[in-house]
């Protein structure tokens, strides 16, 4: 009989404190590819710990995978290929990264999602029944009458793990325990993973797996859920049904044994497969079963076996919303040359996804957190990408010459569009980020500390909303980030122009600096500002080679041509010349500077939430990407300037035109205030969930009132825009306080304030002493003019507050910045579960907005090829 060998990978459990140790200084590539794409130090995470995530299945899943990697290049340096590979839950990822399913950057992204998802879920337990009676486990089940429990791992016919409510789990383990069947240990986990509970966590990363193309296994992998090698195409619909599926590892065991396997080597750390390996060659030796099965002709088994064993889970329980009619798997293949013809047990029904990507306009589910990294292109060959599609540089061909097949219902799509390669693939890798795509910001927290670190965890960044906060505010939100995401998490903060407060502008850029904020999203300015200099040219050098590079990325926002030119040009020598002066830049930070655009991104932003000239998108797009291939020739730029696109981003149509006319990224905003993460009320986001395209208007804006300069706000619901119209034109046309008509100021004090004019004007002033801005009281009583004007802004600040407060006596004056695309993304989440706004994640907001702009441009390319 031929000898042939097996590479086993260990799952979640594995892992110890120093894991990795003698590796990583081996593989520095791939650590830092780890660390850029994570987030964090994979390194520090398992030598260090001090903040103890090894605990936590969101860091701990992805550091597994890269130490399990690395043992597995260790040892294909010294030993030959295996004839089978095999990984226990999440080990299976990097087997069948070892057999060429996908490659390394992939592989982290679709761990690293399955663990967001896995700690995400909460509820249930697991518990594990260790002793000889392990085998008798569905019987015992059964005759306690308990059948929402379902059988998790199947490790050996001494070792299963049970999965389901908590009160039903101590009900079996009082069970096992009273039949002397051996010993209940419950396990310290958040949810009852591997079980039915997990549905829909399943359908979630099913949505995800499909925007990937994933290769057939070029060495047979065992798959957990069939306990049989993968068939062609069935990778990416096998790794969704195992998050809610048994892990199968003794008939996984056995069956390596009936196709002469004789040797495993444990690819990471610990032994603990290899000692269930030795339990499957003990079984075998003794003509023990691989696991508990029920007798031939019983009774339908419970749940449990129904989720693990003997068929689809239709066959004791309706099947959760959204997963399809079990499939059956294939006989066993026939026996190799050499080998007596094995007749193995005949493989049950798997129960698997159907869910396809969402068909535009309508997403069929939330969708993932962690986008994934650039994939390879298809086999097929299509026709030359659309502006904003980089070539895949693999030439559409898998490693071998093999052709590559897509994973997934739906999937690629005749012009291989995927949504980790729409825009510029330098913007992603400085951002590191895995889709071209930022949550821009809200102010006064509006995007808040959790929306942008669930941007970070999944992969993407987003900018915190500083906007109207005091700078204590700011370095709070600063700490907070920095404890949740780690001293290499990826986050940015906003910096909206104080016109009224240079001092405050400074300070908080300062505040960046102090904290080594690396990505700042500049919004409302109209020219270039000292602060706005100090926080680019700092840290600004020459490296190595002589090319002037910057650390900190500036992100400016515009929507005039002027306004982006100042922002492309290098930065005014007079304000540099000042900073030198004053010795906040040193003369090595402004000689790099002068070699530098100010912002190395600007984005050009179309009539949107917020402060807005209404500019129009396709207009506006052609006019900034010209004038950078103009100023970028011009200058000389090393890295050149990526131009992104905002505003009316709320429906894959939209980001996909953006890509087409050039966008290298895009920010969304709007979308992003209808989420659990936003910081506003509750009461807001029910009336953002309902406003349709054409539900918002204009507004003069509280913090450039006396300039006229306008807000974008929602209409529908409120009657903040008519008041605010009305306060402006009254400022326009009285010159002062005591000029305005009687019945006017009877409306604005009974009707709008609910207080008089002049004690508005009290706590006005009071406010302005209080926080060290004497001179503006100073001027008010010397300008009835300024002094009308503060009060009126008073109206701008309580119209916000009692917004995000969500006070049901003031729903009319509530002021909600968004613009339409908010109701863009309501018709395309109609009839969804997106249409309810507790599912719109921010993360899930941008998996489905990215993934559907990828099948768009794929409809279009292929409907213009025909």
């Amino acid at each position: 009989m031929t000898r042939r060998s097996a590479w086993l990978f260990p799952g979640q459990g594995a892992q110890r404190r120093g894991m990795g140790r003698e590796l990583f200084d081996r593989y520095p590539d791939a650590m830092a590819a780890a660390d850029r794409l994570l987030g964090f130090s994979v390194r520090e995470l398992c030598l260090g710990d001090a903040a103890e995530r090894l605990t936590d299945t969101r860091y701990l899943q992805p550091a597994l995978f890269v130490v399990n990697e690395l043992t597995r290049r260790a040892c294909a340096a010294r030993e030959p290929a295996p004839d089978y590979l095999a990984g226990h839950s999440l080990g299976e990822y990097n087997a069948l990264l070892a057999a060429d399913a996908f490659d390394f950057e992939t592989g982290l992204a679709l761990v690293a999602r399955r663990g967001e998802l896995m700690g995400r879920a909460t509820g249930g337990a697991m518990t594990a029944v260790v002793g000889p009676g392990a085998a008798r486990i569905v019987d015992l089940l059964a005759e306690a009458g308990i059948d929402d429990v379902d059988l998790a791992n199947l490790n050996s016919t001494e070792q299963v793990v049970l999965s389901g409510p908590a009160e039903s789990l101590r009900r079996a383990a009082g069970a096992v325990t009273a039949a002397g069947a051996g010993r209940c240990v419950p396990l310290r986990v958040s949810a009852a993973f591997h079980s039915r509970y997990m549905a829909d966590a399943a359908r979630e990363f099913a949505a995800f797996l499909a925007g990937f193309e994933l290769r057939d296994p070029r060495i047979p992998v065992i798959a957990n859920v069939t306990a049989r090698p993968y068939r062609p195409g069935e990778v990416g619909r096998l790794l969704a049904a195992q998050v809610h599926s048994a892990v199968r590892w003794s008939e996984s065991m056995a069956h390596l044994r009936s196709r002469g396997v004789d040797r495993v080597v444990e690819q990471g750390p610990g032994r603990v497969l290899t000692g269930l390996w030795d339990a499957a060659v003990k079984d075998a030796a003794n003509g023990s079963a691989a696991q508990p099965r029920p007798a031939a002709g019983s009774a339908p088994a419970p749940a449990a076996t129904a989720a693990a064993l003997d068929g689809p889970p239709t066959a004791v329980r309706a099947a959760p919303a959204g997963l399809a009619p079990a499939v059956s798997a294939p006989a066993a293949p026939a026996a190799p040359a050499g080998l007596a013809s094995a007749a193995p047990a005949p493989v049950p029904a798997v129960p698997v996804l159907a869910v396809p990507v969402p068909a535009v306009p309508v997403p069929a589910v939330p969708v993932p957190a962690v986008p994934a990294p650039a994939a390879p292109a298809p086999a097929v060959p299509a026709a030359a990408p659309a502006a904003g599609v980089e070539p895949s540089p693999y030439g559409g061909r898998a490693a071998g010459g093999t052709a590559r097949t897509v994973s997934g219902p739906d999937a690629g799509g005749p012009a291989g569009v995927a949504p980790e390669r729409l825009g510029s693939a330098a913007f992603r890798a400085d951002y590191g980020v895995r889709y071209a795509y930022l949550a821009g910001s809200m102010y006064k927290g509006i995007a808040s500390t959790e929306l942008v670190a669930r941007m970070a965890r999944a992969g993407l960044l987003g900018y915190f909303g500083t906007g109207g906060l005091r700078t204590e505010r700011i370095e709070a939100a600063i700490a907070t980030l920095r404890a949740e995401l780690g001293p290499d998490g990826g986050f940015g903060m906003n910096l909206l122009h104080a016109l009224h407060d240079p001092p405050l502008e400074e300070a908080t850029v300062r505040l960046f600096l102090r904290h080594r904020v690396r990505f700042v999203e500049a919004s409302g300015f109209t020219q270039p500002t000292r602060a706005l200099v100090l926080y680019r040219l700092s840290g600004a050098h020459r490296d190595g080679i002589g090319r002037a590079v910057a650390p900190n990325r500036l992100l400016a926002k515009v929507s005039r041509p002027e306004v982006a030119t100042a922002f492309m040009e290098p930065a005014p020598e007079a304000l540099v010349r000042g900073l030198l002066a004053d010795g906040l830049l040193t003369a090595a930070e402004a000689e790099a500077g002068r070699a530098l655009p100010l912002a190395g991104e600007v984005c050009a932003e179309a009539d949107s939430a917020g402060h807005t000239d209404a500019a129009v998108a396709y207009t506006l797009m052609p006019a900034t990407t010209g004038l950078r291939d103009r100023i970028v020739a011009e200058r000389g730029y090393p890295d050149g300037i990526r131009v992104g696109a905002a505003g009316g981003l709320g429906a894959p149509e939209s980001l996909a035109a953006a890509f087409v006319l050039g966008a290298d990224f895009v920010v969304t905003g709007s979308v992003n205030q209808c989420t659990p993460q936003a910081g506003t009320s509750d009461a807001v986001k029910d009336l953002l969930a309902q406003a349709d395209v054409q539900d918002t208007g204009y507004a003069p804006a509280g913090d450039m009132f006396e300039i006229g300069a306008r807000v974008q706000v929602l209409r529908r619901g409120t009657l903040f825009a008519a008041r605010a119209n009305k306060l402006y034109q009254a400022y326009r046309q009285y010159d002062g306080l005591e000029a305005i008509d009687a019945k006017l100021r009877r409306t604005i004090e009974d009707g709008w304030f609910h207080r008089e004019l002049e004690q508005v004007w009290k706590e006005t002033r009071e406010y302005y002493l209080r926080v060290g801005r004497p001179q503006e009281v100073e001027r008010a009583e010397q300008d009835p003019r300024h002094r009308m004007a503060l009060v009126f802004r008073w109206y701008f600040v309580h119209s916000t507050r009692m917004a995000m407060h969500g006070d049901p006596a003031e729903r009319v004056n509530y002021q909600i910045h968004t613009g339409p695309a908010i109701g863009a993304f309501n018709r395309f989440a109609a009839g969804t579960a997106l249409a309810d706004w507790r599912n719109r994640h921010v993360d899930a907001v941008a998996e489905a907005l990215m993934a559907g702009a990828a099948r768009v441009l794929q409809d279009r390319f292929s409907s213009l090829a025909r």
